[in-house]
């Protein structure tokens, strides 16, 4: 059984020869840059090029010959500059980001990212780690034509400007690697809709829009699940072709429970995720896998309902997530694409022998008749040491076996 027929048959849930991995398909099942210089070496396979294209997480692409030496199933393709440029001065060795990603030092020694204004985009703390969204262009907005004034920020959410590859050249390179690979290639989109006006509005205050001023919120929804549509008509012509999975975001949980409560959700917010899903269902054949983090049990029936065929990252430490609870009520409708290894704790603080003894729990709970794909709960995060990882993927490959 070759990669892309193992992790199909997953998807198909069916028991595959052994557990699928996914490595670096995604850009949230990939590793920050720290810990993949150091994985890198432990393989064996030296420092290498260390290309960065998602500078908020700082999380890089995969090499080829690390997830040859893991045994991922996936490769991916995701937005990219058409050209880079070497840093040396963030982590103290070599490291490429796109050419046109150009942080500026701020007063107070944070690293922040400035639009034609002066406002400020994105920031990373002094000492920090990730670039945060700082600027909410739709704040002061009081009107849906507040809403068309700023249309340009709702369509280029998904992809930032120094990420300048078309979805033609994307293509073009997901046309080679599906020649050269019989790897499952995952292809992402993003298509955020609930986040995306959470940050264009500000966090807080969409959450009281949903309550008090429900008519803006809709409108805002219903404009980005109409943004997302007309992007994704090219996209589904384009990448779309090469692609077997279509990789989708929108955050729905918290640590201890869900960002909104089940019922707004449904009725606020679910009608613009079943518009925008039905449509890429009905303009792509691939399967449809949504990130969303935290405690989301609650939502599964709603995104088996809309036509998710994938969940992840399956954050078992969160609320109500269970791994074997999760695989007895929808193990049956919907694959589980993570929640192979806990990222919290286990993977950066734990021993190799409580890593191996988590990956085994896991795979007891989620791989029973497929609908399971090995992955961890999201990336990797800077301080985990490479031989926990490396015994993480070990485990899978030895244990996984049908």
């Amino acid at each position: 059984m070759n990669h892309r027929e193992r992790v199909l048959t997953a998807l198909e849930h069916k028991e595959p020869d052994r557990v699928p991995i996914d490595f670096g398909g995604t850009v949230d099942s990939t590793i920050n840059v720290v810990p993949y210089k150091g994985l890198r070496e432990r393989l064996g396979l030296g420092v290498g090029t260390i290309r960065v294209a998602d500078v908020c997480q700082q999380a890089v692409i995969v090499d080829d010959d690390v997830a040859k030496a893991i045994g991922s199933d996936t490769r991916g393709i995701q937005y990219e500059p058409r050209e880079w440029r070497t840093d040396t001065l963030t982590y103290g060795f070599p490291v490429e980001f796109p050419a046109k990603f150009r942080p500026q030092i701020h007063t107070d020694g944070a690293q922040v990212i400035l639009d034609l204004s002066g406002n400020v985009l994105l920031k990373m703390p002094k000492d920090g780690y990730y670039f945060d969204p700082v600027y909410s262009p739709l704040a002061e907005a009081t009107s849906t034509a507040d809403i068309e004034r700023h249309i340009e920020s709702l369509r280029s959410y998904d992809r930032a400007s120094y990420l300048d590859k078309s979805h033609a050249e994307l293509a073009q390179k997901a046309k080679e690697l599906r020649g050269s690979t019989d790897c499952l290639i995952v292809g992402f989109f993003g298509a955020h809709v609930f986040q995306a006006a959470q940050a264009l509005r500000g966090w807080e205050t969409f959450l009281i829009d949903l309550l008090t001023n429900p008519k803006f919120a809709e409108a805002l929804l219903d404009r980005l699940a109409e943004a997302n549509m007309e992007r994704f008509e090219d996209y589904a012509n384009t990448v779309g072709r090469y692609v077997d999975v279509v990789h989708v975001e929108d955050d729905l949980g918290m640590q201890d429970r869900p960002l909104l409560s089940p019922e707004l959700y449904r009725q606020r917010v679910k009608p613009y995720h079943k518009k925008l899903y039905g449509f890429m269902k009905s303009k792509c054949g691939a399967y449809l896998l949504l990130h969303t983090d935290g405690a989301v049990s609650s939502f599964i029936p709603d995104f088996i309902e809309m036509g998710v065929d994938a969940l992840h990252p399956v954050q078992v430490s969160a609320q109500g997530m269970d791994t074997g609870r999760l695989k007895r009520e929808f193990g049956r409708e919907i694959t589980f694409w993570g929640g192979g290894c806990d990222t919290q704790r286990v993977l950066p603080f734990g021993t190799p022998e409580e890593v191996r003894a988590e990956v085994k729990r896991r795979i007891d709970d989620l791989a029973p008749g497929g609908g399971f794909v090995f992955a961890t709960v999201h990336n990797i995060q800077r301080y985990v040491p490479p031989e926990n990882i490396v015994t993480m993927y070990e485990t899978v490959r030895e244990y996984g076996v049908y």
